[in-house]
């Protein structure tokens, strides 16, 4: 009986091992463009980009400036480390939407894959959704 279930808690713990794994091999090598940033849209042609290049880190254009640094995925849960960016200085309205930008980011604790893969949607610990992204590089 004991060791029945230590093979279902290996079973379960490998189980859950995978399914954390999967969201961070589906995001590995991926580019994403915000949509909207706290509810509030993005200004037009201002890009504000997200992407996964290699596995704990990040980078992307915040608006104005570049930025990069580390990111931990564990199932759908998302935390990013601190965060080093250029230090450009752009029009006030693109300053506006990089500070959302990294408010939203630093807010963001869960995410999700919808439409088959070309929507990525984040939201902060109490479920309101912070940031929602379209693909716009596939591996």
């Amino acid at each position: 009986m004991l060791r029945h279930l230590a093979i279902v808690v290996l079973f379960f713990s490998a189980l859950g091992m995978a399914q954390a794994g999967t969201m961070n091999d589906a995001l590995i090598g991926t580019a994403w463009i915000a949509d909207d940033i706290g509810g509030r849209g993005v200004v037009d042609r201002a890009q504000s980009t997200l992407e996964f290049a290699k596995p704990g880190q990040i980078g992307g254009l915040a608006g104005c400036n570049r930025y990069f640094g580390p990111v931990t995925l564990e199932g759908d849960t998302i935390s990013f480390g601190n965060l080093a960016s250029t230090r450009m200085m752009c029009a006030d309205t693109l300053m506006n939407q990089e500070q959302r930008f990294f408010q939203a980011l630093s807010a963001a604790k869960r995410l999700e894959l919808t439409h088959e893969g070309q929507i990525l949607r984040m939201y902060a610990d109490d479920g309101a959704p912070v940031l929602r992204f379209s693909r716009i590089v596939d591996k």
